[in-house]
């Protein structure tokens, strides 16, 4: 890889504090997506141009906002003494599980920690003679992941006295269950990692509203190109959506000297993307959603999922409708957990494309694999992300290309 070219793919993975809000990303650079390590392992100066370059092309506050950054790092990587340019108050460096606490690295981790670094041990198994290879680490350490799968029961309760003793902070990884969530919260861990927030209770019966299924129809509506004639028929069809959506232009300090009267004029004065905008807060606005749905990682990952989607089948299909289906798939395959309701009964209400419901109830189609390329890429299963990528005769460009515009969707 020349220091030009941008990896093959970055994603991020949120880590969530006890309330369920995001207090961190793990960020994830792979150069291929069959690459089964990380993707600094080349020579330090390679290394820091590529690393500056993810960080200038998708820019920091767009991935992560805030929020701190935790990043991957091997012994080569520590003692090549790469991470010294990156800001010590957003990045927490995640020494990996194969890294030996020798002299030398430890050194080189006690450097960093004096200069104002946050350390996290990653994927430890917590026992007697992982614990004792790992101590020389210990006082550097802030934050300790435990993988929920890799450790019993007994093991991850027993660790929260023991680290905490020590002042760290613990955080439970592979937490793919609410009683995942449940359990290890109950335990004492402060943070958590992982999609259990995917996968809510199942609320049986429970029906959508109208209102819903008219919002999605009118955003799949938008993605495929419509004329200004067509959309304010259209939006006529729906007089409540209608009379919103000229408050909405109303309210808007741009709009002077005359108020806008009609949905012609509404239609007029909001661009095309502002109108889709609109209608993706008037979505996760509706009761169904829960009173505090923006603020839940779940949320944005809604968000990034449907433009990521969207922009892959805009590569496949740049003129047909599999983009906009592509968007609606990706807002409606988290529509059960936001909404707390089984898949085939929203599927039902919402009265969705046939390609679309075979996708989000059997994984067919097209869309089917787009969408499990992203459940893929969000949870950095670089063997699977390849297999598709050839399916659908996708390149590394494309995937980066899709990924970027995903971020701008949610930050830009």
């Amino acid at each position: 890889m020349s220091p030009v070219e941008s990896p093959a793919y970055l994603a991020r993975q949120p880590i969530l504090d006890s309330h369920q809000g995001i207090f961190a990303y793990e960020l994830l650079f792979r150069d291929s997506p069959d690459n089964k390590t990380a993707l600094i392992r080349n020579g330090v100066r390679e290394t820091a141009q590529v690393l500056e370059n993810v960080l200038n092309n998708f820019g920091l506050s767009r991935l992560v906002g805030n929020h701190k950054a935790f990043i991957n790092c091997s012994r080569e990587m520590l003692l090549d003494n790469i991470f010294s340019p990156l800001d010590s108050d957003r990045f927490v460096l995640e020494i990996l599980e194969s890294v030996d606490a020798d002299d030398t690295v430890v050194s080189v981790v006690k450097k960093y920690h004096e200069r104002g670094y946050e350390f996290a041990l990653d994927d430890v198994i917590f026992d007697a003679e992982n614990l004792k290879r790992l101590e020389p680490f210990f006082p550097y350490v802030k934050y300790v992941k435990l993988d929920l799968i890799e450790n019993s029961a007994e093991a991850l309760k027993a660790a929260v006295p023991y680290f905490k003793e020590r002042g760290m902070v613990l955080l439970a990884e592979k937490v793919e269950t609410e009683e995942d969530f449940t359990a290890r919260l109950e335990d004492g861990y402060d943070l958590f990692q992982g999609f259990f927030f995917a996968k809510p209770e199942i609320v049986r019966g429970k029906r959508m509203d109208g209102s819903l299924a008219t919002i999605l129809r009118l955003l799949q509506f938008l993605r495929g190109d419509p004329s200004l004639a067509d959309i304010e028929k259209t939006f006529l069809e729906h007089p409540a959506v209608a009379k919103a959506l000229v408050q909405y232009a109303n309210s808007q300090k741009t709009f002077r000297r005359r108020p806008v009267e009609s949905i012609q004029d509404a239609i007029a004065w909001l661009s095309v993307p502002h109108i889709q905008d609109w209608l993706m807060l008037l979505l996760y606005a509706q009761p169904e959603m829960g009173g505090s749905t923006q603020g839940k990682p779940l949320f944005q990952n809604v968000s990034q999922r449907a433009r990521f989607l969207e922009a892959l089948a805009d590569v496949l299909d740049p003129d047909g409708c599999l983009p906009a289906q592509a968007f609606i798939t990706g807002i409606v395959s988290r529509m059960d957990a936001l909404v707390k309701a089984p898949m085939p009964t929203i599927l039902e209400d919402l009265d969705v494309d046939k390609e679309i419901t075979s996708a989000l109830l059997h994984g067919s189609g097209k869309l089917g694999t787009l969408l499990a390329l992203a459940e893929a890429v969000e949870n950095d299963r670089e063997e699977r992300i390849g297999t598709l990528m050839k399916r659908l005769s996708l390149s590394n460009k494309d995937l980066t290309a899709s990924l970027n515009a995903a971020y701008g969707w949610n930050h830009g």
